[in-house]
C-alpha cells in the first residue's frame, strides 16, 4: 500500500526503469535514420529522469533520518518569529512533530499535484507559439517577423493590467472558483487559437490569453502561503514553477509528436493549439470542486485538530505582522514600502532574459545546425529537463538553508557564462551547451525570487497585493522579452540585452540583501516599540515593518 512519499518514489523509479527497459529493447527495432534519431532523444530525456527520481529517492532516505520542525522561539522581540530548526536525530519523535510531518505530506498530496498541472498546461498555453512558428504558424497566416514577435509581446501587456485587479479579487472571494474561472476561459481560448486564420484575430487571442491567465501564477503564489510557514514555502513554490521548465521539456516533445501526424484537415499548429488547450477546460472545472480555500473551511479533507495546527503554526511563523484584516489602506501600504519596488526591478530583470529564451529557444537551437524542423523540436527538451532538476535542487537548498539572495546570485553567474558562450561561441556542441546553462539559470531563479519576496511580506493582504504588484510589474520584462531577439540567426544583439539584465538584477539583489540585513539589525535595537507601531500606522498597516518581524535574506 502506497502511503508516504518514499513509496511514492519507488513505485516511480520502477514503473519508470520497466519503461527505459523497454525503449531499450524497442530501439533495436527503429530501423530507419530518423527512428533512430527520434530513439535516441527519447532515451537521452528517460536517462536524466532516471537521473533525477535517483537523487530524489537519495533525498527521501535522508529525509527519515532527519526532518524539520518549525516553531517560535522564545517571545523577546529580537527573534520573536524567526522559525526555530530543530533538527530530531532519531525517527522516534515526539507526537507533535509527527503529526506536523504528517499533516505537512498530506498537504503537499492535496494542493501540490494539480496546481502543478495546471501551471504546466499553463505555460504550455502561453509559450507553445514558438513550436507552432516552426509548424507553420507563421506562413499560414502570412506574418512578418515583426508581426510574429507583436504576437508574443501583447500577451504581457493585458497580464500585467489584470494582475493586481484579480489577486484584490481572490483574497476577497473564494480562491477555488477564482482560479477555476480563470483556467476555464483561458483553456476556451488558448483552445480556440487554432481558429485563427489573419494575424489580427491571433493578437485578439493572446490579448484574451494574457487577461485570463494573468491572475493565475500571482493567485497561487498568494494560495499558497496560506497553508505553508515561510521555511517550508520555498521548496513547494520551487516544485510548482518547475513545471514550466517541464512544460518546455514537454511542449518541444509534443511538437515534435505532433509534428509526425500527416493530415491534410488540419495544420501542425493547429493540432498543436487543440491538443494543448483542451485539457486545461476540463480540469479547471474540476478544480472549482476540488481546491480548498483556507485552512478554516477546509472541511473536506482535514479535521478539525488539522485545522487548528495550520492556523497556530502559521500564527506562530509570522509573529508580530500575523493579520487576517482587510482594508484599502492596507493595499496602499504596499505602494509606500520602499522594497517592492526593488522586488518589481529584480523580477522584470530576470523576466526579460526568461521570457525571451522561453519564446525564442526553438529557433535559436533550429540555427544551431542543419537539422530538420522536428528534430529542432525534440532538441528543446533536455535544456528543460535540466532546468527542472536544478529549480528542484536550489529550491530545496534555498529553504535548508533559509536563504534567498546568495542563491540567485550564484544561479545568474552560470546564466551570464552561458549568455557568454552563445555570443563568443561558434560551434554547434558549444552553443547548445550554452543554451542549456542559460535555461537552467533563468528558470531556477524564479523559484527562488517568488519565495524571496513572499516571505518578506507580512499580513495577508500585504502579501496578496504585493505578490500580484510585483509579479504584474515584473511581467513587463515578458513583453520586452518578446522583442529583443531581433537578429537572426545567431542573435547575438539578443544576448547581449539578456545579458545585461542578468547583471543588473545581479547588483541589486546584492544591494537589496544589504539593506534587509541593516533594516533587521536596525529592528533588534529598538527600545520605544509604540513609537514604531505608530511610524507605520497601527497594528493593521504594520506587517512586516514590525520590529518582531526578521527578514529573510
Amino acid at each position: 500500500m502506497i502511503t508516504t512519499r518514499q513509496d511514492y518514489v519507488n513505485v516511480i523509479i520502477k514503473a519508470h526503469s520497466l519503461i527505459l527497459f523497454i525503449s531499450i529493447y524497442a530501439g533495436k527495432f527503429a530501423g530507419t535514420k530518423e527512428g533512430r534519431k527520434s530513439f535516441n532523444i527519447k532515451f537521452f530525456l528517460l536517462f536524466l529522469l532516471e537521473i533525477y527520481l535517483y537523487i530524489l529517492q537519495v533525498n527521501m532516505d535522508k529525509e527519515k533520518k532527519e526532518y524539520i520542525v518549525t516553531s517560535a522561539t522564545s517571545p523577546n522581540h529580537d527573534s520573536a518569529t524567526v522559525p526555530a530548526t530543530i533538527h530530531v536525530e532519531q525517527i522516534g519523535a515526539t507526537d507533535e512533530n509527527e503529526k506536523i510531518k504528517k499533516l505537512v505530506w498530506k498537504l503537499d498530496k492535496k494542493l501540490l499535484p494539480l496546481l502543478c498541472t495546471l501551471y504546466l498546461l499553463s505555460f504550455l498555453d502561453r509559450s507553445n507559439i514558438g513550436n507552432a512558428r516552426l509548424g507553420g504558424l507563421e506562413k499560414d497566416l502570412n506574418m512578418s517577423n515583426r508581426e510574429y514577435q507583436w504576437t508574443l509581446s501583447v500577451f504581457y501587456f493585458s497580464y500585467v493590467l489584470f494582475d493586481l485587479p484579480s489577486n484584490i479579487i481572490m483574497r476577497r472571494w473564494q480562491a477555488s472558483f477564482w482560479l477555476a474561472i480563470l483556467m476555464f476561459f483561458w483553456g476556451i481560448v488558448a483552445t480556440a487559437m487554432a481558429a485563427c486564420n489573419s494575424f489580427a484575430t491571433l493578437i485578439v487571442c493572446r490579448v484574451l490569453l494574457g487577461v485570463f491567465e494573468a491572475g493565475f501564477f500571482p493567485g497561487v503564489i498568494y494560495f499558497m502561503s496560506l497553508w505553508y510557514t515561510r521555511q517550508e514555502y520555498g521548496r513547494r513554490i520551487g516544485f510548482f514553477w518547475s513545471f514550466s521548465s517541464l512544460a518546455g521539456a514537454v511542449g518541444g516533445l509534443i511538437a515534435f509528436g505532433i509534428s509526425q501526424i500527416h493530415t491534410t484537415a488540419l495544420s501542425t499548429w493547429q493540432l498543436l493549439f487543440i491538443i494543448e488547450g483542451s485539457p486545461t477546460i476540463l480540469l479547471g472545472l474540476f478544480s472549482a470542486w476540488y481546491l480548498p480555500n483556507t485552512p478554516e473551511t477546509a472541511t473536506k479533507f482535514l479535521t478539525l485538530q488539522e485545522r487548528d495546527l495550520i492556523i497556530e503554526r502559521l500564527a506562530q511563523d509570522a509573529g508580530g505582522s500575523h493579520n487576517h484584516a482587510w482594508s484599502w489602506k492596507q493595499v496602499v501600504s504596499v505602494f509606500t514600502d520602499w522594497k517592492t519596488y526593488f522586488y518589481m526591478v529584480i523580477y522584470l530583470a530576470n523576466t526579460v532574459a526568461l521570457q525571451g529564451v522561453t519564446l525564442f529557444l526553438p529557433s535559436i537551437v533550429a540555427t544551431m545546425g542543419d537539422w530538420s524542423k522536428p528534430t529542432a523540436q525534440a532538441l528543446t527538451a533536455p535544456p528543460y529537463i535540466l532546468a527542472f532538476i536544478a529549480i528542484l535542487f536550489t529550491s530545496w537548498s534555498s529553504d535548508r538553508y533559509f536563504e534567498r539572495a546568495y542563491h540567485m546570485v550564484g544561479l545568474n553567474i552560470i546564466g551570464i557564462a552561458g549568455f557568454l558562450m552563445l555570443i563568443l561561441m561558434s560551434s554547434v556542441t558549444g552553443r547548445y551547451v550554452a543554451a542549456c546553462l542559460v535555461t537552467i539559470s533563468v528558470y531556477a531563479n524564479v523559484g527562488v525570487k517568488v519565495a524571496w519576496f513572499n516571505n518578506n511580506y507580512g499580513g495577508l493582504t500585504r502579501r496578496a497585493v504585493a505578490s500580484a504588484a510585483i509579479v504584474s510589474f515584473g511581467t513587463i520584462g515578458g513583453a520586452i522579452g518578446g522583442q529583443i531577439y531581433y537578429d537572426p540567426p545567431h542573435y547575438v544583439g539578443g544576448n547581449i540585452i539578456a545579458l545585461s539584465f542578468i547583471a543588473l538584477q545581479t547588483c541589486l539583489v546584492l544591494l537589496l540583501r544589504f539593506l534587509l540585513k541593516r533594516e533587521n539589525e536596525r529592528k533588534q535595537e529598538i527600545i520605544d516599540s509604540e513609537q514604531e507601531m505608530e511610524r507605520y500606522g497601527g497594528p493593521d498597516l504594520i506587517g512586516d515593518r514590525h520590529y518582531d518581524f526578521k527578514y529573510v535574506l
